[in-house]
């Protein structure tokens, strides 16, 4: 048995899709930029895969889609239109190392608000803003941002950007549709080939510029989105496909999810986030007087493929700095261990994962 349980950088795409993908390769292959008949019908067809997506996620239909190729891709992009430039920003030292990045390259003026020892963010601190970009599902510790509330107590004027990359698909987005101006979601986090989107909110008075600033930031002569085809509609069609199951693959994960806690309990781990605060498709544990890495490499030989910390940053000569947010230090940073799971992912596997987690552990 070869058990993946680093699944939160992307989930393996099923065959439904993957029949999807290679059908709309066969039909969506045509350069969407010209002007003949079949590149109408495939910008007609990212049209509709758009209110399709974007109702799927939010329940409604307040949101427009701007295709992208990654979830980075989003951030890049919305660095080249100048979107943070000279603008007050609100976020945290938890978010993903991609918008992180972007936050620093942007030009804007970020703040950086506190959390506390659960990985939960305060309240922001007293403060005018014009943006605040917050990640929804923290992608190393899996803890979920009531970002509802934390949106509520800010300015109405402020908009209000949420990196939705690992929630998407897995949890209920329908309260953070009714609040968030832009929400950022990566397909090959649930389950497509590839292809992004950036939920933009209509109607503001902010929207339709912006649009356009985006387009023309990705190609000077041609204003609307440009993506591969087929990756945006697969994108659509695995959105689709996971919120059908949504709750029903929740409530299976949570009971996993519970049952490793249990099984794990034990010296040797502690668990970085509470059980009820924390997305059950990420288990994330810091191993007492022991390396992250270590084991990572120890459990890979059983087969088990873990992870260190996030994809982005694991082995960082810094350690993790979400782990640092949390108050560790540096030399308790580097004892991370973060076991992310797949859609299928079972009871049987949970039950192998904890028997040679605890060997390796009792081993090193």
């Amino acid at each position: 048995m070869i058990l993946n349980c680093d699944q939160a950088a992307a989930m393996a795409p099923d065959e439904e899709v993957l029949a999807f993908f290679t059908e709309v390769c066969r039909i969506a292959g045509a350069n969407q930029e010209s002007l003949h008949q079949e590149s109408r019908e495939i910008r007609k067809a990212l049209d509709a895969a758009g209110k399709e997506l974007a109702a799927d996620l939010t329940g409604g239909d307040d949101f427009t889609v701007f295709w992208s190729d990654s979830g980075t891709g989003i951030f890049n992009l919305l660095n080249n239109c100048g979107f943070f430039k000279g603008r007050r920003i609100l976020s945290s030292r938890l978010e993903h190392p991609a918008l992180s990045a972007m936050l620093r390259a942007g030009g804007g003026e970020p703040v950086f608000m506190p959390c506390d020892n659960d990985g939960r963010l305060a309240y922001p601190p007293e403060g005018e803003y014009d943006i605040v970009a917050l990640t929804a599902v923290q992608s190393e510790l899996g803890v979920i941002q009531d970002l509802p509330a934390l949106f509520d107590s800010l300015p109405s004027k402020c908009i209000r950007l949420v990196d939705a990359v690992q929630m998407a698909g897995k949890l209920p987005m329908n309260s953070l549709g009714k609040v968030a101006d832009l929400i950022a979601v990566s397909g090959i986090k649930f389950g497509s080939p590839g292809g992004a989107a950036l939920l933009v909110r209509k109607n503001t008075s902010w929207s339709k510029n912006f649009l356009e600033d985006l387009a023309r930031s990705r190609h000077p002569f041609y204003t609307a989105p440009r993506v591969f085809p087929p990756a945006a509609l697969s994108c659509a069609f695995a959105v689709r496909k996971r919120c059908a199951v949504l709750s029903e693959s929740l409530e299976r994960m949570k009971r996993i999810n519970s049952f490793l806690r249990k099984s794990l309990s034990c010296d040797h781990i502690r668990f970085s986030v509470p059980e009820d605060l924390s997305s059950p498709y990420i288990l994330h544990c810091y191993l007492p007087g022991k390396q992250g890495a270590v084991v990572v490499r120890s459990l890979s030989e059983r087969n088990i493929m873990a992870g260190s910390g996030s994809a982005c940053a694991a082995e960082s000569v810094d350690g993790s700095p979400a782990l640092r947010a949390l108050g560790f230090g540096k030399k308790e940073s580097f004892s991370g261990l973060r076991l992310s799971f797949g859609f299928d992912f079972t009871g049987e596997q949970a039950e192998f994962l904890a028997e040679n987690l605890l060997s390796v552990l009792k081993n090193y």
